[in-house]
């Protein structure tokens, strides 16, 4: 049996479509697009935005869906979510935050285990070097794309191989696409994380602009193109 310790995993649900007053729209213009447009929003009457458009990078693969529907989202298929999903916790290399978000120091021994056998599948771990799981994710890369970012509450339930550690953090070098993740420069990013507010309980919908219109009943005040 794998024996690691477990980090605290703060996964506070809200059901989705309900009692939620932040939400960050990623929206692409096309399913294999790796860009996008990120716009954050807050619920009065009615859904306002807040902030300017920012430019997003997504994964190598473009969208994949969390559902049924094709293409799905896989492990290591390089496809960024769609779906709405919780913004649970947020995380960096600094030692302690002072958002009100949930947060994750990522240390050296800070991991998130991407082995869809492993039990703790999709979840934060702290690393026991004499017993690792098989394959997982180190959170203090060399890179620094890690350095803040926050979790996309993708996989929730640990399914074997629909994808895991879907984060939003820092565009690389070059901004190229992503394994999955969704990407950004750092002041926007930084922007979004002292925004999100745990007593609002933020997500993310992550869509192709084709569905757009989908969803603004649902969003009243969202904008599709």
């Amino acid at each position: 049996m794998i024996k690691f310790l477990t980090f605290l995993v703060f996964l506070t649900s809200i059901a989705v479509g309900d009692g939620f007053d932040q939400l960050v729209l990623v929206m692409s213009n096309e399913m294999n697009a790796t860009t996008a447009k990120l716009q954050r929003y807050e619920k009065k009457v009615q859904w306002e935005q807040v902030g300017e458009n920012i430019s997003v990078t997504l994964g190598r693969s473009g969208l994949g869906y969390s559902t049924t529907s094709m293409p799905q989202k896989n492990e290591g298929d390089g496809r960024s979510p769609i779906g709405l999903f919780d913004i649970g916790s947020i995380f960096g290399y600094s030692s302690q935050s002072n958002s009100s978000m949930p947060y994750y120091h990522a240390d050296e021994k800070l991991i998130c285990v991407d082995d869809a056998g492993d039990r703790f599948y999709n979840k934060m771990a702290l690393l026991d070097s004499s017993n690792p799981p098989k394959s997982f994710e180190v959170m203090r890369r060399t890179d620094g794309v890690y350095a803040y970012g926050a979790v996309i509450d993708y996989n929730r339930a640990g399914v074997a191989n629909r994808g895991s550690c879907i984060f939003f953090h820092l565009n690389s070098v070059g901004k190229k696409p992503t394994s999955g993740c969704t990407a950004m420069d750092e002041k926007p990013l930084l922007e979004m994380l002292q925004w999100l507010d745990s007593s609002k309980g933020p997500k993310v919908l992550q869509i192709p602009k084709s569905e757009c219109f989908n969803y603004q009943k649902e969003f009243a005040g969202i904008e599709c193109p």
